[in-house]
């Protein structure tokens, strides 16, 4: 059975807590879907190493610091995932910056204006995401993780702090498991 973990990406965010997955197994050393991600394109050298950096201040940046998780940034909806970046019709500077061609795409679940899931992702080779071979397999991981996500919220197994930037078990514990 595939088990995961969620667990905080990133926090330092004035307006909005980043999560991540993580497979539980018994190597706790294994890097989360997004460190994975910025691990292959971040790294010097890399032909994309530019534009995970861009994309990597989008989310810290504008999300984390300047907008929030707000609709704004979610407009490429894959069935219940969402695609970062977003097509760069919106009013965010940030975004337009972007461009429309940008060839890289990570997937995420938007909970709320306060806490956004990130999973993996890769390059965008062609027009659909599906038809695209390097993420496929992440567009069907990704919906896994929000399907059982989403199951959990709605049970009350897992929701959303007092503060509202955080996730907890329903015991008020943050160790959470799905």
């Amino acid at each position: 059975m595939n088990i995961f973990a969620l667990e905080i990406w990133y926090d330092e965010g004035s307006i909005c807590t980043f999560y991540t997955v993580k497979w539980v197994t018994e190597d706790d050393d294994a890097a989360s879907e997004t460190d994975k991600f910025f691990n292959t394109y971040a790294v010097h050298e890399h032909p994309f190493e530019e534009n995970a950096l861009q994309l990597f201040r989008l989310i810290t940046e504008s999300i984390g610091n300047r907008y929030g998780a707000t609709e704004d940034f979610f407009d490429r909806i894959v069935n219940k995932a969402q695609e970062l970046p977003p097509k760069p019709k919106h009013w965010v500077e940030e975004i337009k910056d972007l461009g429309i061609n940008f060839p890289l795409r990570l997937f995420c679940y938007r909970v709320s204006e306060q806490i956004l899931i990130l999973f993996n992702g890769g390059i965008k080779e062609s027009q659909g995401t599906q038809k695209s071979k390097g993420l496929r397999m992440k567009f069907h991981e990704a919906q896994t993780f929000v399907k059982k996500i989403e199951e959990a919220l709605q049970s009350g197994m897992i929701e959303i702090s007092d503060d509202d930037r955080h996730l907890q078990n329903f015991d008020g514990t943050t160790e959470i498991i799905l």
